[in-house]
């Protein structure tokens, strides 16, 4: 429920933000909210009851879609189309104090999105995954999730230095923390295509498995870039020298604290599982699975590790372990109800970045360098791609030989099929955008005054065009490539 409780807290700040406030903005008197008694009519009327019909019209649209098999416009499109309908709405609403000015949604979307809607995503992937598909490619996608992801961030960083002269983004901290968190794929379109179509479980766990991990990764070496205490001066050479190093050691600290505190509190959970036996009460076998994803994602961030990352894991040994300790009643509606709260919190993440993008910046250099940031990200995902396909099937191919399997189709090589739709699934989503919003000052001041909103506008033009693009035509490649379609595999 908790997501639930994360949206209402975003349309009532929406709506407490202006409240009682009252001042002159370019000559003109911006209405003053009172308090009292009307205070609970304009949060209804301000926040919960557009927020109820764009929900509304989300799904009724999203069902719409499915129902006459539209797969050119990607659902996550429309419900971003229908955020910044929202998002128009609340800036008529609340007028151009806070919403207008582009503060609002900066300070409330980061935290709902991480701390509301994020865990029960990351919970239901894990509790539905086919594990035994997972366990046994998941050397290869660390290698996708890990060193792809550094060479992807690396590859972005150079190009924008090197490219300085046309956008004016000249800095390396500023280039190399914009390709960290631009570095996170998120290919919600291509999955979802792909679990309607039943795809070769393979692509689908590699897709699947790096989107999931890299997100991690990105975060930590954003972080690190963002961090003034841990970057430092960049006029200090010792200090400079000292960052590739605190990359390295806060990737290796955090994949070893995530995945020991996401191991622990699944055993933890499953052990009380076991010994309080909910069989005879589905409601509470529901909500303790619940539960467990914000208990897991918690633990992980207190403990300055990555909550996605301890929450993938513990919700996959969850999906293993506690399964067998709940009635076949309740595991079903557990299920069930999971799927459903996670695709409520993916709506609401959608719909936040539709909202966010009314009140991005108009001006030129930011629809300027967005062309340049698109035609980076393609070329550091195609490098990434390479480099790592070509790295993943060498050690599949010793792997093979060491096994002495003389069937070639055993060590599930990556065809150039499989790269391809993996370069094509390099879709960006709303953690990028979160972590643009949580730019420190520091890129005005060394950039210039308006970069950040730069950057953020851009960040939005690769979401959405992105989106368009290589989500709206997945079905069609996936057709043209052949890649085996429609069948259900076992797991291996």
């Amino acid at each position: 429920m908790r997501c639930v409780v994360g949206a209402l807290l975003v349309a009532s700040a929406a709506a407490a933000y202006c409240e009682g406030v009252s001042h002159e903005v370019n000559g003109t008197l911006v209405k003053d909210h009172g308090h009292g008694g009307h205070g609970e009519h304009d949060v209804a009327l301000e926040s919960m009851l557009p927020i109820s019909c764009a929900l509304i019209l989300a799904f009724v649209l999203s069902s719409s879609m499915e129902s006459f098999h539209i797969t050119f416009f990607p659902e996550s499109g429309v419900v971003i189309l229908i955020g910044l309908g929202l998002g128009f709405i609340f800036k008529a609403l609340l007028g151009e104090v806070g919403f207008g000015s582009g503060e609002l949604i900066p300070s409330i979307g980061p935290a709902a999105v991480k701390s509301a809607f994020l865990p029960i995503i990351i919970f239901e992937s894990g509790w539905s995954l086919r594990w035994k598909d997972f366990a046994s490619q998941v050397g290869y996608i660390l290698i996708f999730a890990v060193i792809g992801t550094m060479i992807s961030m690396t590859v972005v960083g150079l190009l924008i230095v090197a490219t300085s002269e046309y956008h004016g983004v000249a800095e390396l901290r500023t280039a190399f923390a914009y390709g960290s968190l631009i570095a996170a794929t998120d290919p919600v379109a291509t999955l979802a295509t792909y679990a309607s179509l039943k795809v070769d479980p393979v692509l689908n766990v590699m897709v699947f498995g790096e989107s999931m991990i890299n997100d991690a990764v990105a975060i930590v070496v954003f972080e690190i870039m963002n961090s003034d205490e841990v970057f430092g001066d960049p006029c200090d050479h010792q200090t400079v020298q000292s960052v590739p190093l605190a990359i390295l050691a806060g990737i290796g600290q955090k994949l070893v604290v995530s995945v020991l505190s996401g191991a622990a509190a699944a055993i933890a959970l499953t052990l009380l599982l076991r010994f309080a036996s909910l069989k005879h009460a589905q409601l509470m076998e529901i909500l303790y699975i619940m539960a467990s994803a914000y208990l897991m994602y918690g633990l992980a961030e207190t403990l300055h590790a990555s909550g996605i990352i301890a929450t993938l894991l513990g919700s996959m040994l969850m999906g293993i372990y506690s399964k067998p300790h709940l009635s076949s009643e309740g595991l079903m509606l557990a299920t069930f109800f999971v799927k459903g709260m996670a695709t409520l919190a993916d709506t609401f993440t959608f719909m936040i970045v539709g909202i966010g993008a009314v009140a991005v910046s108009t001006e030129p250099r930011a629809f300027h360098f967005s062309l340049w940031v698109m035609l980076f990200c393609l070329v550091g995902r195609a490098a990434c791609i390479l480099f790592c396909g070509g790295l993943a099937n060498l050690l599949k191919v010793a792997i093979g030989r060491m096994k002495r399997q003389t069937d070639e189709s055993e060590w599930l090589l990556l065809s150039g099929r499989h790269l391809f739709m993996m370069w094509h699934a390099g879709l960006r989503g709303a953690i990028a955008l979160v972590l643009c919003w949580e730019l420190g000052p520091w890129v005005d001041e060394t950039e210039g005054q308006g970069t950040k909103e730069t950057l953020v506008t851009s960040t939005l033009v690769v979401i959405c065009v992105f989106l368009l693009i290589f989500g709206g035509t997945t079905q069609c490649l996936l057709s043209s490539l052949s890649i085996r379609m429609g069948a259900s595999a076992m797991q291996s």
